[in-house]
């Protein structure tokens, strides 16, 4: 029979690596929010963002690593936080560049995390949609709202438990933000159309 102090000992040695790979993912996920959020914010107001996101990748794939050994950890909230900020950064980043639509095995998230990124990128471009009209770029904000639009119909092809995916108060927040920016974008126009005709 082993000798209990033996056998804990190496209970105690696995336990230890364990935690040490969950303090190097919460570390790094808090990161990658940080790099991702000041990506996102520079992409709203026309700075440069790509540093922040060349940043929130290699980010990523070191969080990958980190937690690779332990499926608990990769799939724990806050590593579920970090990619799905991660997906939302890239997506919104696709739409600016214009390039294609990515998928979630190309940005290193999981799909749960991707479909949640995904609904918090509608939100990001309702701001942008705001920023034309303020711009007086109604073309402009046609196209936002064309890609809210789109996005929204895609975030809505995913109906499963909350215990599976919990995107159903995402779908109603997106749902709302683009009823608004309907609203907004047709008083806008109606706006302008009135200014040009009193200028007549």
């Amino acid at each position: 029979m082993p000798d209990p102090e033996i056998v804990a000992r190496a209970v105690r040695k696995r336990l230890d690596r364990k935690n040490d790979a969950r303090e190097s993912a919460i570390r790094i996920s808090r990161q990658i929010v940080r790099e991702c959020r000041s990506a996102i914010s520079a992409m709203q107001s026309g700075r440069d963002y790509v540093e922040h996101l060349k940043s929130a990748r290699k980010l990523s794939r070191e969080l990958s690593r980190a937690a690779s050994r332990f499926p608990d950890i990769l799939y724990a909230g806050y590593v579920m936080d970090a990619q799905q900020e991660i997906a939302e950064a890239e997506i919104l980043a696709a739409h600016i560049e214009k390039r294609p639509f990515p998928a979630p095995d190309e940005i290193g998230v999981s799909d749960e995390a991707f479909v949640l990124g995904l609904g918090d990128s509608i939100g990001e471009l309702r701001r942008l949609l705001l920023n034309r009209l303020m711009e007086n770029d109604m073309k402009g904000a046609r196209k936002e709202l064309d890609a809210m639009e789109e996005y929204f119909k895609v975030l809505m092809m995913f109906d499963y438990p909350d215990t599976l995916l919990a995107c159903k108060r995402k779908q109603d927040v997106a749902r709302a933000l683009l009823e608004k920016s309907r609203s907004e974008l047709v008083m806008a126009s109606h706006m302008r159309d009135l200014k040009h005709r009193l200028k007549r």
